[in-house]
């Protein structure tokens, strides 16, 4: 038995060998709560911190909020439920949009009828002078809502 038997255990600096493994549980440490520091800032992030008034959505309260022009499948058209057609549409239109000049023109076209059309009654109402136009459509009914569910 040696006289020092700890002095084999110890090794000496030059019988070491250098460590060339990268210790990687601090690397994930760091990143998770990176990750979770992103996971609790970014709702915070996505709202927008200006003050809007909105208004309520729904329909009009009155049927004078709108100047409607409507085109159905057959060619028929009419100016606020007065039948009209092409050769008048802009004098009517143009009395309209001057009696409401804020009023948006409102077009209700038949899904059947052709793009064409709907280009002829948009420039006739830019032509009419009117400043807001819009496409109308049906409303789409609520889906009803199921028991037990949110």
């Amino acid at each position: 038995m040696p006289r020092y038997p700890l002095a084999r255990l110890v090794r000496s600096q030059e019988e070491a060998k250098p460590v060339t493994e990268v210790n990687i549980i601090p690397v994930i440490d760091i990143s998770l709560v990176l990750l979770v520091i992103l996971f609790v800032t970014a709702p915070l992030l996505s709202v927008p911190n200006t003050a809007v008034s909105l208004p309520p959505a729904g329909q009009p309260a009155d049927g004078d909020a709108f100047i409607a022009v409507t085109y159905a499948l057959d060619g028929r058209m009419s100016l606020m439920s007065q039948d009209t057609d092409w050769e008048n549409l802009g004098r009517e239109l143009s009395g309209e949009i001057k009696r409401r000049p804020q009023a948006p023109v409102v077009l209700r076209v038949d899904k059947g009828v052709r793009y064409g059309v709907v280009q002829k009654l948009i420039a006739a109402a830019k032509e009419a002078g009117a400043s807001r136009i819009a496409l109308g459509g049906k409303p789409k009914k609520p889906a009803a809502r199921r028991k037990g569910r949110f």
